[in-house]
């Protein structure tokens, strides 16, 4: 079963090893998608596409500071959190971790356009 309906992955950059990255408009129903096809959001990063199918995970500063790493982690499931609970809760975790990260205003103007969010995400155990 695949998370992304044919609209949300042809969004996608698709890098060479087959994992998909958006651009900020999209990712609240990349996001949606994910816990709708019941997988959990483990968290994920910001890269730069470089090419057709590549990226950097080292993102640029505008000042003087070393390029840096954009990502965001969500916490671990609780033994009280239902696997559909947990797939909800890491899928608002992250829009919001998202919403707050300030990625663009942190990284030169002529790389904004080509800033995108990978999302790693699981499926629930077989027990």
């Amino acid at each position: 079963m695949s998370a992304f309906s044919e609209m949300t992955a042809a969004k996608a950059f698709v890098a060479a090893n087959g994992e998909f990255a958006w651009r900020r408009q999209d990712i609240e129903p990349v996001l949606d998608a994910i816990r709708d096809s019941g997988r959990a959001t483990l968290g994920g990063e910001v890269w730069l596409i470089i090419g057709e199918h590549s990226w950097d995970g080292l993102i640029p500063s505008l000042d003087d500071s070393p390029p840096g790493v954009w990502h965001w982690e969500t916490k671990p499931r609780s033994t009280s959190e239902s696997w559909q609970q947990y797939c909800a809760r890491t899928a608002t975790e992250s829009l919001e971790a998202v919403r707050e990260m300030r990625v663009e205003q942190e990284t030169p103007f002529e790389l904004i356009d080509r800033l995108r969010f990978n999302v790693t995400y699981v499926a629930e155990p077989k027990t």
